[in-house]
Order: C-alpha cells, then structure tokens, then sequence
C-alpha cells in the first residue's frame, strides 16, 4: 500500500548492513521468537490442546448453541457436537468481560451438553502433563461434574480425567482410576477458578501429580503409572464418556494442555496470563501487576519471559501478544520475570498523544504494553521486535529503519521517551536489538515520520447491531491511504458471502472518518458481516468477522440478552410512545413494573436492583402484548 524509496546510496547501503547483522546475530545462537503457546510458552510440540472461549467457536453470538469449539495450538483437537440438543451455549461477557461455553445441567439421556474431539496422537503417549483450566461451576452437588477427560468408559483406553466430584473436591485420574485422587480445597458455585494439575511419570511415586488452585500449592498425589500410553479414546468435555449422560452444570472459559510437566516458571508464567484474562487473583507467585485497576487493567493477551533454578522460558512470540516478541539475551537470573499485555482489542495508528518524540509527523500504535519487570540481580538485555500482522495492521510496505522507535513512559499519560531506534526491519517486523530493560511501565511503536515510514492504515471499529426489520452498520477509520472502497459483505455460515452494500472511501486522510450502512432485508436467526477495505493499488484487506442474531420474529428485538443490568429493545413504535414494562421471576411473581417512553423506535429497561436470574419480560404498546424471556447476570 506504502512505497519504499531510499534515495541516499549510504542510507541504502546500512540498511542492508544492518539486515546482515540481524541475520548474522541470529545465526549465532539468539532465540528466535518460536513460542507460541499460551502467555508465550512451548508451541505446538508439547502445547497439545489451546481451547478458548474468546477464538474459535462456530458461533459468537450470545446464547446461541455451538456445533464446533476450534483448537488454538496448531494442533487440530477439534471439540465437536453435531447433536443439536447436546450442543453447549456460547456466553458473552462472563469472566471479566471474556466470554465462556456453558455447558448446560440437564442429566436427561441424550440430552447433557458435551463436546467431542479426535483421538489424536498428541493426546497421550507420555511421560507428562500439564493442565490449565478455567472454570466458572454452577450446580456443585457431590455428583462428577466432569471439565475435560480421555476415555472410553470407566478405566477403559483412560489418559485423564479432571472433574469436581465428592465434597465438591477437584479429582483428578491419569492413567485409569487406580490412584484417583482429590484436591484438599473444596470449590463452591457461582465462582470463578484457575486450577492447574501436573504430572511427571520420572518424579517420584508419591509426588508424581501436583496440584495448584490460583498458583497456590494444594497437594501432592501419589501415581504409579510412569507413562500414560496411547489410548484409543476421544478427547470429552463435560462429560466423562461420550455415552455418560451426567451434566458439567457450567461455565468453561479456557483449557489449556501441554504434553510434559512444565518447569515452574513456565507454569507461573501461564498462570499469570490466565489470573490477568480473567481478573482471578493470584494467591502466589504473582509476577504481573499490569492487571491491576491502577495500572489501566491491561489484561489482554499477557506473555513472558522468566527462569527459576529449574528452567526457564527465555521468549515469546507476537502471535500470542497482540503484536510484541520479546527474547531476552542476557541477564536472565533466578527468580527474574518479563511480563507483558495490553488493554485494547483492536489497534490502530494514532498520531495523537505523541508528546515528547522528536522528528516529524509523528505517529504510533494505540495499542501499548505495560511491562513488568522483576529482576533480582543483573539488568536484563532482551531483543523486542512488532509484527504489523499480529499486531492486528493491514498488510503494507515499512519505510526508513530509522525512523521507527521504540517508545517508554512510566505512567498512562505524559510525554514519551525514545528508548532506541529500530535495528533492523524483516518483512513485516520491526526490531530494536540489545534493548536492557529495567523498568515497569508503559511501551508502544512509534514512527518519527508517518509519512515517509508509516505505520498502517487500520480499522478503528465495525459494528453490526439489529434495528426493527433491519441491521445497521457503521465503522471509523483514523487515516487512510489510497483507500478506494468498502464493500459490506454477509453470511449465514461465515464462509460463503454476498453483497449488502458499497461506499466510497475517503482515500487519503489522518482524521477519523466514519462511515455507515444499511441492511434493509436480513436474515432471520444468526449471520455474519464483514467489512473489505479495497485499495487504489488493487489490495483487498479483509477485517474480523461481527455476528447478529435477529429473532425469527422480528417485530421485537432485545439485546445483549443475558444482560448485566442494561437491556435495549427494538419496538415498532414511533418515539413518545408510552410502553408498559413487567418482569416475573421463576416462580410467577412480579417482580419490576414500570412505563417508559420510546426513543426512535427503541428504548431502555433498566433493571435496577433485580438479583441475577431468568425473568419473563412482559411488554404492552399500543394495544399490544409481547413477551421474552431475559438473562441477568
């Protein structure tokens, strides 16, 4: 999309040194940014299973059944139902603002919520495992609420099962249910867990499994098996075998399965992530302060280096960070961390709150990282590099190497400081070299010229929301280059796409541009929207896909449902219209009553001090009575 063009010879001349250099220093033995497991630790090797609520599910829409639940490591530990009626639910919003997979309580035949991955080699066959989960259980009773197992039936082709079972106990088998055993921590409903197990087939009989629950130690387990073989048997979640009828009874928001016992760095690292996602506090080991309200709650995507006299992870990749790779050269002590995550969804260039860069036309990425570093004796040299296409950037051309930078400051807000200059740019990546870190705080790309080295042009937002009998879209963009056209495009099935509308772009532009559409003729049920940029140049850049579920009825719509308080409801009704609004709770009561006027075809129900639960929502307008029920979370 951008021209390259160096017009001094000696310029062009250093730049190809200094990609010599950076080929020749990685040649010689520096990390290369491979680790692209979760947080940054292992890939897809011992990284067996990566399954998120937040990627990969066949729907996103909230309350909507799921037939499909993809691996994230590379690994293709696909989770499957094509029962309909077996299907779990996907939940916006439920852990920290992340979603969650409910998987339902009803213990009918054939009717328990369960999904099914393949038999893969990947699975079993080892001497170690390493389980993350988080989970949110809702219907604790005594009874085996399984989160994830490997069998066929009870000790039959058996890799593992982790369930909440007796006295509500966390119980874990490896390796049939000769040595099943259970955590000491007793879980409770309605709350929010990160537990981890491990087991080491070379460790001693009595300490071969582990247990942690929030990176506390809760116990050993004595294991005699040394290897779990490879089974025959699918990989099962919530449920203990794909022909066991009893229900998990919750929320499942991540599993996360390495095949070997993770060095406790590595598992501290992991932990950290999930505790940051999740807004789950750690009782020990707690290495990431960026988390907290007073540091911006940059919870996203956190990854890290750190060692303890047992190993050590000594890199992560911009594939797991939102755009950041980090490798750290030198310095690495016992008890040393590197942690870092960010606090938005979708990046873009700004060239606003750029104070304290020097050059011209200055501009940068709105995402930024808060780094935490903990260092116990040498200060830490690590190389950095940005990814354009992790970090979230359409695909274009780099400029001078020189006028990249990488930018620090301590707090939120305030003046930057150049840390460095740019060492090198590979393709799409930029790297700064030999960087030594010392101090925690805040770090972005930057460029001292958009201009003659831009960073890309980016979405800022696109929106999909259900108005009466029609969905209306709108996008922003904050600068443009040799923009063309948008085309809206939708689907049913997120594969095939028509046509809903073209706009014209603005072409050239460093101010935010907003643009909107219309879909006068949707789909009934659940479709998807994508929005295509098309350059002058010929370039086409797709952006992610947004989901709308419109009612097989459409006279009424309401959203987001479940909700945390908040409701809009879509009426045909003019505005002034005076509605009449009552919910019932489960048992018939009623329980809210109120009338509020309609603002242009919608309006707002506010719950106020309703606890969390289903209610029947009853509206009256106009002569008319409509009903639906609503979540409240």
């Amino acid at each position: 999309m951008f021209g390259f063009c160096c017009q001094d010879a000696y310029l062009s001349i250093m730049l190809r040194l200094l990609s010599l250099l950076f080929v020749l220093a990685f040649s010689t033995g520096l990390p290369i940014f491979s680790q692209t497991g979760p947080a940054g630790v292992g890939s897809s090797t011992n990284n067996a299973v990566w399954l998120k609520a937040d990627a990969g599910t066949s729907s996103s829409a909230n309350n909507t059944a799921i037939s499909y639940w993809n691996d994230q490591s590379g690994n293709s530990v696909n989770a499957t139902q094509t029962v309909s009626a077996q299907q779990p639910s996907f939940a916006t919003s439920v852990i920290n603002g992340f979603p969650a997979i409910l998987f339902d309580n009803n213990s009918t035949s054939g009717q328990n919520d369960k999904m099914l991955g393949p038999d893969l080699p990947v699975l079993d066959n080892t001497s170690g495992y390493t389980f993350f989960t988080v989970t949110r259980p809702m219907n604790l009773d005594g009874n085996a609420r399984v989160i994830v197992s490997k069998r066929t039936t009870v000790s039959v082709d058996e890799s593992f099962m982790l369930f909440y079972y007796t006295s509500n106990k966390l119980t874990i088998d490896i390796e049939t249910t000769d040595d099943r055993f259970a955590s000491n921590m007793t879980y409770s409903n309605n709350v929010n867990f990160i537990s981890c197990l491990q087991y080491n087939g070379s460790a001693t009989t009595a300490s071969r499994c582990a247990l942690y629950s929030e990176e506390t130690f809760d116990k050993y387990a004595t294991e005699t098996a040394t290897l779990v073989p490879d089974h025959a048997s699918p990989l099962i979640l919530g449920s203990t075998d794909a022909s066991d009828g009893r229900p998990y009874g919750g929320y499942t928001s991540e599993i996360i399965i390495y095949r070997e016992f993770l060095a406790p760095a590595k598992r501290i690292i992991v932990n950290n992530y999930l505790s940051a996602k999740y807004n789950i506090a750690l009782s020990a080991n707690d290495k990431y302060l960026g988390d907290n309200s007073s540091n911006g709650d940059y919870d996203r995507e956190v990854a890290g280096v750190g060692q303890e006299s047992t190993g050590n992870n000594t890199s992560f990749s911009a594939s797991v960070s939102g755009g950041l790779s980090l490798s750290a050269v030198s310095g690495l002590d016992n008890g040393d961390y590197i942690l870092a995550g960010h606090a938005v969804a979708t990046n873009t260039t700004i060239t606003t709150d750029v104070g304290g860069m020097t050059g011209s036309n200055n501009a940068r990425w709105l995402r930024v990282w808060f780094v935490d570093v903990t260092n116990t004796l040498t200060n830490i040299g690590t190389n950095i590099e940005f990814s354009m296409s992790s970090g979230g950037m359409s695909t274009f051309t780099l400029g001078q190497v020189y006028n990249y930078v990488l930018l620090y400051r301590a707090g939120q807000s305030g003046n930057w400081t150049e840390l460095s200059s740019a060492s090198a740019i590979t393709g799409d990546r930029i790297q700064f070299n030999s960087i030594t870190l010392v101090n925690d705080g805040y770090y972005t790309l930057g460029t001292r010229d958009y201009n003659n080295s831009p960073l890309p042009v980016q979405l800022l937002y696109f929106k999909a929301e259900p108005g009466q009998q029609q969905v209306n879209l709108s996008w922003g963009t904050v600068t443009e280059k040799h923009t063309n056209c948008f085309i809206i495009e939708r689907s049913q099935n997120g594969i095939d796409f028509e046509t809903v509308a073209t706009v014209k772009a603005a072409g050239e532009s460093q101010d935010l541009k907003t643009y909107a559409a219309i879909d006068k003729s949707p789909v009934s049920g659940l479709s998807y929207y994508r929005l295509t940029e098309f350059t002058t140049d010929g370039i086409k850049n797709h952006f992610p896909l947004v989901a709308v579920s419109m009612d097989q009825d459409n006279t009424m719509i309401i959203y987001p449902n479940p909700s945390e308080g908040l409701f809009t409801i879509c009426l045909p009704v003019a505005a002034g219209t005076p509605v009449e609004l009552s919910a019932n709770d489960a048992s018939g009561r009623e329980v809210c009553k109120r009338t509020v006027l309609a603002e242009s075809n919608k309006l707002l129900f506010e719950t106020g001090g309703l606890k969390a639960g289903t209610y029947l929502l009853r509206i009256a307008f106009m002569g008319r009575v409509l009903e639906k029920k609503i979540i409240l979370k």
